[in-house]
């Protein structure tokens, strides 16, 4: 089935940064949040493609780490967009930069900033989220480290949301499979 473009944004001139761990639970997820947006979705679509698009840095060997929450109005309750279950991929945050331990100043120093400082690192990440549709759903992107007091931060993001009406939703004929793609 097609998909329909709920949602596109960008952000060139900001970054967003944060010295904050994350995790669960989803009420009171931790890290940064880094985009937010509430979007009403028709009743004709059963999922959501959340897509992040952006470039990343980290410091002093932290691992940057992302999360996708969503929010349907009538129910009102947070949820992580990837919750661990059965063929999901791990829950709440996301590992997508991990640098060794520091060991020496040439570990990574192309930002000037020392050992295990690695900057402009390409992030893609896709969330499938299934959904009943016909509601206004909050979704927040958030950003985290996993060693707190260690920074890491994006920039030049872009944010796309498209909805769509697909078998199965999520998963190969799981409709409770909300593996990313």
């Amino acid at each position: 089935k097609p998909w329909h473009s709920v949602m596109a944004d960008h952000d060139f001139i900001g970054e967003c940064m944060t010295s904050a761990t994350g995790g669960p639970p989803a009420g009171a997820p931790g890290g940064t949040s880094c985009f937010g947006t509430t979007q009403f979705v028709p009743g004709s679509a059963n999922v959501l493609r959340v897509r992040w698009s952006t470039a990343g840095d980290t410091h002093d060997g932290a691992a940057l780490r992302i999360a996708c929450r969503i929010r349907p109005a009538s129910t009102g309750v947070w949820s992580f967009c990837n919750p661990t279950g059965g063929g999901a991929a791990p829950g709440d945050y996301i590992t997508k930069n991990k640098l060794p331990v520091p060991v020496a100043i040439t570990n990574c120093d192309d930002g000037l900033g020392g050992a295990a400082d690695c900057h402009d690192n390409s992030i893609e990440m896709t969330w499938c989220v299934p959904i009943a549709g016909d509601d206004v759903y909050d979704i927040d992107l958030r950003l985290a480290t996993d060693t707190a007091g260690a920074i890491a931060f994006v920039e030049a993001s872009y944010f796309f949301i498209d909805s769509s009406k697909v078998n199965g939703q999520c998963g190969a004929g799981d409709a409770d499979a909300t593996t990313p793609f």
